[in-house]
């Protein structure tokens, strides 16, 4: 864990004009294009995504050149928004590819897609396996080989995939997880698509009776993190197993 000064003079270091947006290897725990940074009218923003590491503060600083112009011209510079990638339009039924069947069937998902609990198709450019939001407006891509990054965001997916249905959310990760835990009854499998409650997350949440955040053993200070401030989250659990993995009886183990 690093503390914010540690942090300061480790972000500070970096050069980022006014404006812009990097995305880098985290200098702090070394997860490869985890870490983001953004400095706009003088704030430098930073913030890594990977769970188990706490990078994360803003810090207000002097305006640069470019900055004092646009500050003084009336346009200040506003933080970089990044653009959606659009939903790829060629899929094909993940029935037309072998390994894309074995990639669903190795992660127990093939279940959830065959019961209509998700949209699940194949994109035969990218060599990725889609699995769409709930209200198909964005998807996830997990590639087949080993191209990077392994897996690829399109569109909005700021409010996470649900599967199945119940009224209790399991809140894990990964889209194949959350497929893996809606083979149990009454509980829905919640993707974060990464490890933060988004607003948009958080107010779906409000409708479940029950709430369990389920996270890696090294995220253990991200997880009570979380719990402390979101009070929709009603359980926690840690584990070193991973749920796509595992039986629904062992799941059901774990989230008990």
């Amino acid at each position: 864990m690093f503390s914010y000064k540690e942090q300061v003079s480790v972000v500070q270091k970096i050069k980022l004009a006014d404006g812009e947006h990097k995305t880098l290897t985290c200098p702090f725990c070394g997860g490869r294009n985890k870490f983001t940074l953004d400095r706009f009218d003088g704030v430098l923003v930073w913030n890594c995504f990977r769970a188990s590491c706490n990078a994360k503060g803003s810090l207000r600083g002097k305006r640069d050149i470019t900055a004092l112009k646009n500050y003084v011209g009336g346009t200040p510079t506003q933080r970089s928004v990044k653009k959606l990638n659009h939903l790829p339009a060629m899929t094909v039924s993940v029935r037309k590819h072998a390994p894309a069947v074995k990639y669903l069937e190795d992660v127990n998902s093939m279940e959830a897609y065959e019961s209509g609990r998700i949209k699940i198709r194949y994109l035969p450019t990218e060599n990725r396996v889609l699995f769409y939001t709930n209200d198909g407006t964005g998807a996830v891509g997990r590639a087949l080989d080993g191209r990077l990054p392994k897996w690829w965001k399109y569109g909005d997916t700021t409010q996470g995939i649900t599967v199945g249905s119940g009224q209790h959310a399991v809140l894990v990760e990964d889209i194949a997880s959350a497929c893996a835990v809606s083979r149990l009854e009454g509980v829905v499998g919640f993707a974060l698509l990464g490890t933060n409650l988004t607003t948009e997350i958080k107010q779906q949440l409000v409708k479940y009776i029950k709430v369990t955040l389920v996270l890696d053993n090294d995220a253990s200070s991200k997880a009570v993190y979380l719990c402390k401030k979101h009070g929709a989250v009603t359980n926690l659990r840690l584990t070193k197993e991973d749920l796509k993995c595992l039986s629904p009886q062992e799941i059901q183990k774990v989230i008990d």
